[in-house]
């Protein structure tokens, strides 16, 4: 086997729930899979001396990270990647897991001339899924991911269940240019700190998945789903407002907030620490209605302002000599 070409989506982690062992929960959470933005790269054995990559600086030094750590568990020899697509990182979108993961398993092909059937395995050698599993399912099925928590790992139940996203609704997401969320050594430190939410909220929390947001996805009642992801994410960011400066983590986005409501636009909820917000569309052409009622920049700070679509199935991989993708986990 030579030459891998993978493609991966990008995700939206609406929040993490820091349950108990009382309430359950423990970082657990909703997400759902984009196509865009996404990771498109090639792997290939390389030169005998040391890899390389033709990428951006700092893509170049993420990537020499993630294989730094993967050869402490496959023997990989050294490898030529050439990286044509990315995802921004620190920004809410997940754009580490995604790269981390389609790292490991052109590794592991190479390696192995196989993947294993456990994804957690890939995770696990990148350094990933230390708390949430959204991003780590979502690379392999793809759709809407209703994570349990950490404590449904040694039950006979699922830990995440994946739902199919209707195929016309699309997010537009928007976030200040070149601004990132919390990340590293402050994200480690606040949850060594806050390691519980309220029992109510993590209620709440919890009907809003079960009886709001889950629900009107099989039903395709948008109205709904657009109302419970907004009060969703209202209520997990009041869990992490005194850290992240509000709600939404950048003052252009909490400025923004108060500005579609008026124009008739509802669902805006942020990814993960940001500063990535997203707004649900009912279709592409909704979705470039509520892109037009958003300014170009808000708080003297430029926006990017993007449409995506969700992503129902896996990263895929391929070898020049697949015909189509080339599925690898179920």
């Amino acid at each position: 086997m030579t030459r891998i070409d993978i493609t991966t989506g990008s995700r939206l982690h609406f929040g993490l729930i820091c349950g108990s062992p009382s309430t359950a929960w423990r970082f657990g959470g909703i997400g759902v899979m984009l196509r865009q933005p996404g990771w498109q790269l090639s792997v290939d054995n390389g030169p005998a001396d040391d890899d390389r990559i033709s990428a951006s600086t700092a893509v170049e030094l993420r990537i020499r990270e993630f294989l730094q750590r993967i050869r402490k568990t496959l023997p990989c020899g050294p490898l030529q990647i050439h990286v044509t697509g990315s995802v921004p990182f620190h920004t809410g979108l997940g754009g580490g897991t995604q790269l981390g993961l389609a790292l490991a398993a052109a590794a592991e092909l190479l390696t192995n001339r196989r993947l294993g059937e456990d994804p957690f395995q890939l995770a696990e050698c990148t350094g990933r899924a230390e708390r949430s599993a959204i991003g780590t399912i979502g690379f392999v099925q793809g759709g809407f991911l209703v994570d349990h928590g950490h404590e449904m790992s040694g039950s006979t139940n699922r830990r995440v269940d994946r739902h199919q996203f209707p195929e016309a609704w699309r997010f537009v997401l928007v976030r200040p240019t070149d601004s990132e969320g919390i990340s590293g050594h402050r994200e480690q430190t606040f949850f060594a700190r806050h390691r519980n939410m309220p029992r109510k909220l993590v209620a709440d929390l919890e009907s809003q998945i079960l009886e709001g947001i889950v629900p009107s996805i099989h039903r395709l009642q948008f109205p709904k789903f657009a109302a419970s992801l907004e009060h969703y994410g209202n209520s997990v960011g009041s869990f992490y407002e005194a850290e992240q400066g509000g709600v939404f983590s950048h003052p252009a986005m909490i400025q923004l907030a108060s500005l579609p409501r008026v124009q008739g636009v509802f669902g805006m909820a942020q990814s993960s620490w940001g500063p990535c917000i997203a707004i649900p569309a009912e279709s592409h052409d909704h979705a470039t209605q509520i892109a037009g009622r958003i300014p170009e920049s808000t708080a003297n700070c430029h926006l990017n302002i993007s449409i995506a679509e969700a992503m129902n199935n896996s990263a895929s991989i391929r070898t020049p000599h697949d015909d189509s993708c080339t599925r690898h986990f179920q």
